[in-house]
């Protein structure tokens, strides 16, 4: 359902939050550069009424109400005329289906980008930045972006994991400690290995960098910060997953690009030392 109807047809909300639906509504695309407190002050309401609107709408935060406006403009403004899961039809054009692909992209990125949270985002780099070792935790499809961003450490000299099978990331998360630092990546938040070894990183005090949909966040909840994704993919109904996976990787390229920049002159000279040993050897002739 439209989240502007959500908002008109809500019930049992408070006389403050009503008055804040009022105004979210008369804002319409103008919400989207206002902050949390910009926002409050507006409607005349405190932060905390804010958050608590939010969630009576079934949303995590206030960054989630600008994402579900943001597409509900798109949506009607026709600038958005793809399917997430089924992006074209049989028997296709090529021109047609790359349209359709790159349609897909552009929204994706467009929402994971109103998700992704600054503030999170920065405590993240953070976390990588300090940290002796980093261990990456995934399965399935995300291995694949998960095992770059595992290359793009390691070339700027970072001790890092990205072990593919369960029992290495067991053993590598009981080899761990508070000075360590976890990425763990899962779309859903649903998958029952990497739910197991989230407290087992908790017993060892290893932080937590969780990247996932919103309501991947809400069901892990309590660890150290949250980088989300898009969440517009279904997770069964769909051809595959082109748009989580954009979105993962989009994620996973900003937390680098984060961390890099936190010791920009450091990292660059070390991959220009290493250039005499990885450059590819000079053509012939």
């Amino acid at each position: 359902m439209d989240v502007r109807r959500r908002i008109r047809e809500a019930r049992g909300l408070t006389p403050a939050e009503q008055q804040l639906g009022q105004s979210v509504l008369a804002l319409g695309d103008r919400l989207r550069d206002l902050t949390i407190k910009e926002l409050a002050r507006a409607a005349s309401v405190s932060v905390p009424t804010v958050h608590r609107f939010c969630r009576k709408l079934g949303l995590a935060g206030y960054k989630e109400l600008k994402v579900e406006l943001a597409r509900a403009s798109a949506a009607e403004a026709g600038t958005t005329p793809v399917d997430i899961n089924f992006p074209f039809s049989p028997v296709e054009e090529a021109g047609s289906v790359a349209t359709h692909i790159r349609a897909l992209y552009e929204a994706t990125l467009r929402d994971t980008r109103e998700l992704l949270d600054e503030a999170e985002l920065e405590r993240a780099a953070d976390l990588l930045a300090e940290a002796r070792r980093i261990g990456i935790y995934t399965q399935s499809h995300n291995l694949f972006p998960a095992q770059m961003l595992c290359e793009r450490l390691l070339s700027v000299g970072r001790e890092v994991t990205c072990h593919e099978r369960d029992e290495r990331q067991v053993r590598q998360v009981l080899a761990s400690g508070g000075d360590d630092v976890a990425v763990m990546i899962s779309y859903s938040g649903l998958n029952p290995h990497l739910r197991r070894l989230v407290p087992m990183l908790a017993e060892r005090r290893v932080p937590v960098i969780f990247v996932g949909t919103p309501a991947a966040h809400r069901r892990n909840p309590g660890l150290d910060a949250y980088l989300a994704v898009s969440d517009r993919e279904d997770l069964q109904d769909r051809i595959t997953q082109f748009a989580s996976h954009v979105g993962v990787q989009y994620v996973l390229d900003s937390l680098f690009g984060c961390m890099f920049s936190r010791n920009y002159e450091k990292n660059l000279a070390f991959l220009r030392a290493s250039l005499p040993y990885t450059r590819l050897p000079a053509p012939e002739g």
